[in-house]
């Protein structure tokens, strides 16, 4: 619910969402992360960094927790933190797993909307999940006409 919530742009619920959930199991790495992006849309940066922290600890180091960390450190001005990880990150991918929406949003949240859109031209060949789309950390995207035609031939809504 949380996550739907995030989508749906509505953070505040969602953050309620999210602490229900981590009142039940605190150590639900998702409910932390999900916690994380509504902190990320309410420019919350601190505690969505804090939040993606204990996501990827307790998720052992999931690429879609990773993932979201340096998209919470780049907002915060700490683009050599996101760097860092935008670059473990790489090394992890491979054939069976690219990586590559994971890695799409963080450059996007750099600001690099050309490697972004490289990576999820990578991604869409390598079928995807086209949901991952819907993501807020693609919305520095949604205006670019290559993200736009990729949502179209996946046939999402515009």
């Amino acid at each position: 619910m949380a996550e739907l919530l995030v989508l749906a742009h509505s953070y505040d619920e969602s953050i309620r969402q999210s602490r229900k959930t981590i009142e039940m199991d605190a150590n639900f790495a998702l409910a932390h992360n999900q916690l994380a992006q509504a902190y990320l849309g309410k420019h919350m940066y601190d505690e969505a960094v804090a939040e993606l922290r204990k996501a990827v600890q307790l998720s052992e180091g999931s690429p879609t927790c990773i993932a979201n960390l340096p998209r919470a450190y780049a907002a915060s001005g700490k683009k050599s933190e996101a760097l860092k990880l935008l670059r473990e990150l790489k090394k992890r991918s491979n054939p069976s797993h690219s990586n590559s929406s994971e890695i799409a949003m963080i450059y996007a949240s750099l600001g690099d909307a050309d490697q972004a859109m490289n990576w999820l031209e990578k991604g869409y060949e390598d079928r995807f999940n086209p949901g991952v789309l819907l993501r807020p950390g693609f919305d520095p995207l949604r205006s670019d006409p290559r993200f736009q035609d990729l949502v179209h031939r996946i046939g999402l809504p515009g």
